[in-house]
């Protein structure tokens, strides 16, 4: 998660400091501070002193060689990037804390529950303060998002001056409603739609040394059913069923390691990080 956090930092700062940034506006975009422009000025495009070769070699091909890239890591550490280092994926894990918290609120209804060891008034401010942070987080990050066609200065200058143009208000409103759906359908984006995600997903299937998470057969007599490991799967994958396959939706996070250490106690969990084949889900 602190890895993720700081990519996902870096990720809404990439429009404040013009490493990428289309300005829809001025139809101009911003690569790696350099400034290209799409308007019709004498010439199509032009900057970077009006050298498309110096455009290329240090706007294109970092680019080319990062998404190249991809598939050798998947073949090393099969989606170990997604689970570690995607800033959507924390975007959605913060949703998942968010979710599991908004669930209360139908315990609120009732005056008490048995099976639940927490007080009535505890479940029910959780529960609300979810509703109020969730609005709040998605709202700084659509913000923060939306300097990606808008210029940061002048969002600043909107917000500051309480004068919300209707551009600010519909690029913001489209981005919250874009990252809601994208969050409910987090596994068919993950797995089958993220070009990062699916350039490693199929060379750590084919590969007989990529990094997977395996299961101790030997002592599967320690589980205690806990379902703790389901619980943390971010991809809701089943972690104790196991086939003799890669499966696509793993993304190596570890989250199913750490919630049954948990459970049996440091070093004494069933699942590990393993390299190659062998037992995996």
């Amino acid at each position: 998660m602190f890895t993720q956090g700081i990519i996902l930092v870096a990720a809404v700062l990439i429009p404040v400091f013009d490493i990428f940034r289309f300005d829809i506006s001025e139809l101009k975009l911003y690569l790696l501070r350099q400034v290209w422009s799409f308007a019709p000025q004498g010439q199509y495009m032009s900057g970077a002193g009006g050298d498309p070769v110096n455009f290329i070699f240090k706007g294109i091909i970092p680019f080319i060689l990062l998404f190249v890239s991809l598939p050798v890591w998947g073949a090393v550490l099969g989606r170990f990037l997604c689970g570690w280092f995607c800033p959507v994926g924390t975007i959605f894990e913060i949703g998942d804390f968010f979710r599991r918290n908004l669930i209360r609120l139908k315990d609120c209804r009732h005056s008490s529950r048995s099976e639940n060891k927490e007080p009535h008034w505890a479940i029910c401010l959780y529960g609300s303060l979810s509703v109020i942070l969730i609005i709040i987080a998605l709202s700084i990050m659509s913000i923060f998002f939306a300097g990606l066609i808008i210029a940061p200065s002048e969002i600043w200058r909107q917000i500051s001056a309480l004068e919300l143009s209707p551009l600010f208000i519909a690029t913001v409103s489209g981005i919250m409603i874009l990252i809601v759906g994208t969050y409910f359908a987090r596994i068919a984006f993950c797995s089958y739609i993220c070009l990062f995600g699916i350039t490693q997903t199929i060379p750590a299937i084919v590969s007989p040394f990529s990094l997977r998470v395996g299961f101790d057969t030997n002592r599967s007599k320690m589980c205690t059913n806990c379902k703790g490991c389901e619980r943390a799967c971010f991809m809701e994958i089943k972690p104790r069923t196991m086939v003799k396959k890669v499966n696509p939706k793993c993304i190596n996070c570890g989250k199913c390691i750490t919630a049954c250490e948990q459970e049996l106690g440091k070093k004494n969990g069933l699942f590990y990080y393993s390299f190659g084949r062998g037992e995996i889900y």
